[in-house]
């Protein structure tokens, strides 16, 4: 069987983890966006030292034993179809003023859990 390759959109949310959307984390916020818009999949990924030239003002802090400051870089990344990505973007704009917000474009190899997972997708 020869290799297949399928298009695919990543969306990939900078930010920190102090950064609040109504009381609770954005990155949590974001996810939860993202399950109710029905988006196929998203990870949160914490870094463990970032910075960024201007951070709301000041310096991001680095987390350490002694200080237990905890504002340490995340990043959202969400995979679906550029059509289904472009549902969030509208709430992103809106809501994570203290982020960047990338839109990718990519290419993705098929694999046979893949294949079976879109024919069961399919069926339904």
């Amino acid at each position: 069987m020869a290799l297949e390759f399928r298009q695919v959109t990543f969306l990939k949310v900078y930010t920190g983890e102090d950064v609040l959307y109504n009381d609770i984390p954005l990155y949590k916020a974001i996810l939860r966006e993202a399950r109710k818009l029905g988006l196929a999949g998203g990870t949160v990924m914490k870094g463990i030292e970032g910075y960024a030239a201007k951070v709301r003002g000041m310096g991001r802090a680095v987390n350490n034993l002694m200080s237990g400051n905890a504002n340490l870089p995340v990043m959202v990344e969400i995979v679906d179809k550029h059509e289904n990505i472009e549902k969030i973007l509208p709430w992103l704009e809106k809501n994570a003023a203290h982020s960047l917000v990338l839109v990718e474009d990519s290419t993705f190899m098929v694999t046979d859990y893949m294949r079976e997972k879109v024919l069961t997708d399919n069926k339904k």
